[in-house]
Order: structure tokens, then sequence, then C-alpha cells
């Protein structure tokens, strides 16, 4: 026995935006994009100033460490001639 199908109802378009207000809606949308660049601008901004930190700290850590092994190095030198 089969079920009977569900009628189908005819597909309505979904208008995005009714004519009388388009600007309206035109408007809100450039100020959303308006909104999202700037948010990316200061993402940006601030990701690259976290970026910037972490480039100085690992220039650090690398200096010290170079520095350090040379030292080891002229100190072991050093021992073994003198």
């Amino acid at each position: 026995m089969k079920k009977p199908e569900p009628e189908k109802k005819p597909v309505e378009k979904q208008v995005y935006a009714e004519n009388n207000n388009l600007e309206a809606h035109i408007i809100a949308d450039m100020l959303r994009i308006e909104s999202i660049t700037t948010e990316l601008r200061e993402f940006k901004d601030d990701t690259k100033r976290r970026l910037d930190k972490i480039e100085n700290w690992l220039v650090a850590i690398v200096g010290t460490s170079f520095t350090t092994l040379i030292a080891l190095v002229v100190g072991l030198l050093i021992n073994m001639i003198g």
C-alpha cells in the first residue's frame, strides 16, 4: 500500500528586497561591507604587530644561543691550547 504523496505547492521566488525599499537595503549592505572591511584591516594590523613581536623574540633567542655557543667554543679552545 503506497502512502499518498503530499500535494506539491508551487515554488515561490523569494525576493531579497522589495522595490520600494531597495535603496535602504543597498545602503545597509554597503555599511555592512564597510564594517567587515574595517574589521579585517584591524585584524591584519593586530596580526602584523603580533608577528613582529614573535620575530623579535626569535631573533633575540637565536642571537643569544649563537653568542653562547661561540663563547663555549672559544672557552674550550682556550682550555685545550692553554
